[in-house]
């Protein structure tokens, strides 16, 4: 997939806004201000293991980028690859000819459908998409779209409690986390953390074959 964020990269700052360094103390039950930046990092370093592309939602975006992604073909409809998608930030769809620069689809040429935060572009009219005999472009087209939500105020609480549950293990378990095994197989804090994991994010969690 030709996807790439075009945003600046999120800094910490914003991260800590989704669950503060006081929070992940209190958590921890740590009473002192030694390990701050200690503690800011693992904030940051399990909102990034929940986020985004590459992160364990499998594409969902605790707080709002910009991507951009392009196709080769625009064949009627088209499922924009990262979700929440907001209400009011309609994605801009375009099209280039040959090498030249691309033009931009009038908001009468496609909709989005929006489907349990997930977005859809449908085609409403055949201008401009008619293909060009001869040509190959595997860049022909272009979705520009934002995902994730505006404010860390409107995280669900599920994730920022996720955020927090993975901070404080990685905390308290500095070192890689040994698993016991047992008749039943294997257990221990892994388990206990990827089940509380699950229970608290699943439900966000994008399937991979979920369309």
């Amino acid at each position: 997939m030709d996807l790439r964020r075009i945003s600046a990269p999120l800094t910490i700052d914003q991260k800590l806004d989704v669950v503060s360094l006081d929070t992940l103390k209190a958590q921890a039950r740590v009473r002192h201000n030694d390990e701050d930046l200690l503690l800011a990092g693992y904030i940051a370093a399990a909102f990034d293991f929940l986020h985004g592309v590459d992160g364990w939602l499998n594409g969902y975006c605790l707080l709002e980028e910009e991507f951009e992604l392009y196709l080769d073909r625009f064949c009627g409809t088209t499922e924009l690859p990262l979700r929440p998608i907001p209400d009011a930030m309609a994605p801009t769809l375009e099209r280039r000819l040959g090498r030249g620069n691309y033009t931009a689809f009038g908001p009468s040429d496609f909709m989005l459908a929006l489907m349990d935060d997930c977005g859809v572009l449908a085609q409403l009219s055949a201008a401009g998409f008619r293909p060009q005999s001869g040509v190959i472009d595997p860049r022909q087209y272009r979705i520009t779209f934002k995902a994730g939500w505006p404010s860390a105020d409107l995280v669900p609480d599920a994730l920022k409690q996720s955020v927090l549950l993975l901070a404080a293990h990685f905390y308290t378990n500095r070192e890689a986390s040994q698993t016991t095994v047992s008749s039943l197989g294997a257990s221990g804090k892994l388990r206990e953390i990827e089940f509380g994991l699950r229970g608290l994010a699943g439900r966000y969690r994008v399937s991979p074959d979920h369309s």
